[in-house]
């Protein structure tokens, strides 16, 4: 048979453990621009969508020739705006060639979140460095041999060794 003890209530009180709650400056360096960033990352990416499968029914619906003129009209705008087009040509040019410009959360508002973040946490983390500083440490024991029969550590603990 096994011979389990029974625990006591000093056994079952677990170490002290270090649990701090989170710090107001870590939610509002954070936390709270990450929770934004990917809540405008999953709603862009939903836009995003959106957006496609719009633009690609719009040209679904067309002509061989139309499909042909619209991709050449939109090469002539690639190049004359460069690749962002899409919000540079005119909206009267933009609804004939069934382009829906980009919303501000597919690219911008999640770009700029991910850079604050970028910044932001090693940030946080050099102010607690500096804020949570440690304890001036002890020096380390330095051996004084005086006398070869006594032998002293240091200042912070002196005790003295006889050699045999």
């Amino acid at each position: 048979m096994n011979s389990i003890k029974p625990k006591t209530k000093k056994q079952l009180k677990k170490a002290p453990s270090n649990n701090r709650s989170s710090s107001p400056l870590f939610l509002l360096l954070v936390g709270i621009p990450f929770c934004f960033f990917l809540i405008s990352a999953m709603l862009g990416s939903v836009l995003k969508i959106d957006r496609v499968s719009s633009e690609s029914a719009f040209e679904n619906r067309l002509n061989p020739i139309e499909k042909a003129w619209r991709g050449l009209k939109l090469k002539v705008y690639a190049y004359e705006y460069g690749s962002n087009y899409r919000n540079k040509i005119p909206e009267n040019e933009g609804r004939a060639l069934g382009l829906i410009r980009e919303s501000i959360l597919e690219s911008t508002l999640p770009r700029y979140l991910f850079l604050f973040l970028a910044i932001a946490v090693p940030f946080y983390f050099f102010v607690r460095l500096f804020k949570d500083k440690p304890q001036k440490k002890a020096l380390w024991p330095v051996a004084i041999t005086a006398d070869p029969k006594i032998r002293k550590t240091s200042t912070l603990s002196p005790k003295k060794i006889i050699k045999n």
